[in-house]
C-alpha cells in the first residue's frame, strides 16, 4: 500500500510540475481578455461627440504650440498696426505699413550689405529714386507699391540672385489677411491664434490647480472627519453660496501691484494674466474638494484600507497611495468640464474689461473690443465668439464622453 501511494504521489508531482496545455477555444477566450485602459478607451470612442470634441482640442493645441511658425509662413506680425486699413473684410490683401515695410528693407540690408549697396546705386542710377544719401535708396523703393517694386526690379542691371532676394523682400508689401483685420488694422486671424494660447493655457492651468486644491482639501477633509471636515466644508460651502460673476468682477478689480508682497513676483506684461489665474482658482475648487471628500468617504471604511492601517501605513502614504487612484476617474472628469468653465469665466471677465488686459490678445477682450463694432464689422465678434463655443462644447463633450467610459456601471467587458 506504501508503495503505491509512493507512486501516486510521484505521478501527481510529475504532473503538477508540467505546464497546462490549453485547447484553442481557452486561447481564444484569453485573447479577448482586454485591460482597463483598453476598456476604457474603446467606450470612449463609442462616444462620437466626445472623439470629434478631442480633436477638436487637439487641433486648437497645435495651432496654439506653433503660433510662431504660422507667423513666420504666413509673414503676418500679430503686433503690426495699419490704420489706413482698419476694419478690412476677411480675404483682403493690403499693402502693408510704412514701418513693416521699412523693418524688412533694414533686415535686408543688415543680413546682405554688398548686395544692398549694389541695389541702392542701381537705383539711384537708372533714377527711379531720387534721395540725398545713397543709404536712403532702398527706403525710398519700399514706399513703391508691389507692383512698382517689381516692375523696377526687373529693369535693374543685377545679379538674378540678388533680384531674387529683393523681390521675397517686395512681397512682403503685400499682405492676405484671411480674417480681415481689427480697429487698429492688426491680422485677426494671428490674434485669434495668440488668443488662443491664453484662453487656453488660463483654462487648462485653471482646471488643473482648482483640481489640485479641491484634491487636497477633499481628501483631507473626507479622511480625518470630525472638526478638520466641519471647519474646511463650512468653509467650502461659504464660498459655493457667492454670486460667482459679482465675487469674480469685484476682485479682479484690485490692482495687485499695490500690494507690497505681490509687486516684485508680478510684471506689467503678466500681471492680467497671473492675476485672473490667481482669482478664477480661489473660486474653482470647492466643487472637485465636495466629490472627493464623498469618494474619500467611501473609501475610508473599505477592507484594504484597514488592511492597511493594521499593517502601520502611515496616513500619508494611505491617501497618496491607496485613496487618490480611486478617485482620479471622477477628478478628471472634474478637470475636463472645468476647463471649459474657466475658458467662458476669463471670456466673461475679459468682455468686460477685467480680464486679459490689451495689447495682449484673448478671446475675451477681442470681444470687448469689437461690442462697439458688432455692425460695422461683425466678423470680429463672430470668430473669436464661435472658438469659445467650439472649445467649451468640445471640452465638456470629452468629460462628458470620459464619464461615460470610466463608469463601472456602463464598462462593456
Amino acid at each position: 500500500m506504501d508503495t503505491l501511494d509512493t507512486h501516486n504521489n510521484k505521478k501527481l508531482a510529475q504532473v503538477s510540475k508540467e505546464p497546462q496545455r490549453l485547447n484553442k477555444a481557452q486561447i481564444a477566450e484569453l485573447e479577448k481578455v482586454q485591460s482597463i485602459s483598453k476598456i476604457i478607451y474603446n467606450q470612449f470612442k463609442e462616444h462620437k461627440a466626445a472623439v470629434i470634441g478631442a480633436y477638436t482640442i487637439l487641433f486648437f493645441v497645435l495651432v496654439a504650440l506653433s503660433a510662431p511658425i504660422v507667423e513666420k509662413v504666413m509673414g503676418v506680425n500679430a503686433e503690426n498696426q495699419n490704420v489706413f486699413h482698419r476694419y478690412e473684410p476677411p480675404f483682403t490683401t493690403i499693402s502693408a505699413g510704412t514701418d513693416t515695410r521699412e523693418n524688412e528693407v533694414r533686415k535686408y540690408i543688415e543680413e546682405n550689405p554688398e548686395s544692398a549697396a549694389i541695389v541702392q546705386a542701381e537705383l539711384i542710377k537708372e533714377e527711379f529714386v531720387t534721395v540725398s544719401r545713397p543709404e536712403d535708396a532702398l527706403y525710398e523703393w519700399a514706399r513703391f507699391e508691389k507692383r512698382k517694386a517689381m516692375a523696377a526690379i526687373r529693369l535693374l542691371s543685377i545679379d538674378q540672385d540678388i533680384k531674387t532676394d529683393l523681390r521675397n523682400v517686395a512681397k512682403k508689401f503685400e499682405i492676405y489677411h484671411l480674417f480681415g483685420t481689427d480697429e487698429l488694422g492688426r491680422d485677426v486671424l494671428m490674434r485669434l491664434i495668440y488668443g488662443t494660447q491664453v484662453s487656453m493655457g488660463v483654462g487648462i492651468l485653471v482646471a488643473l490647480s482648482s483640481a489640485l486644491i479641491g484634491l487636497l482639501i477633499g481628501a483631507i477633509a473626507g479622511y480625518y472627519g470630525g472638526f478638520i471636515d466641519t471647519m474646511l466644508m463650512r468653509i467650502t460651502d461659504a464660498l459655493l453660496s457667492l454670486p460667482t460673476i459679482p465675487v469674480l468682477i469685484v476682485v479682479a478689480a484690485i490692482d495687485l501691484q499695490k500690494v507690497p508682497v505681490l509687486a516684485s513676483l508680478l510684471s506689467h506684461g503678466s500681471e492680467s494674466i497671473l492675476k485672473l489665474i490667481f482669482i478664477l482658482c480661489i473660486f474653482s475648487w470647492m466643487p472637485v474638494a465636495r466629490l472627493v471628500r464623498g469618494s474619500i468617504l467611501t473609501l475610508r471604511e473599505r477592507e484594504f484600507i484597514l488592511a492597511s492601517k493594521t499593517l502601520g501605513a502611515t496616513d500619508f502614504t494611505i491617501i497618496t497611495r491607496h485613496m487618490f487612484p480611486n478617485v482620479i476617474a471622477p477628478l478628471l472628469v472634474s478637470v475636463t468640464l472645468g476647463v471649459g468653465e474657466s475658458i467662458l469665466f476669463e471670456a466673461a471677465l475679459s468682455f468686460l474689461g477685467l480680464g486679459i488686459q490689451p495689447p495682449t490678445p484673448s478671446w475675451g477682450n477681442m470681444l470687448f473690443n469689437a461690442q462697439e463694432l458688432i455692425y460695422r464689422a461683425p466678423f470680429l465678434a463672430i470668430l473669436p465668439g464661435l472658438l469659445i463655443l467650439f472649445v467649451t462644447i468640445s471640452f465638456n463633450y470629452v468629460g462628458d464622453g470620459l464619464q461615460d467610459a470610466i463608469d463601472p456601471k456602463t464598462i462593456k467587458r
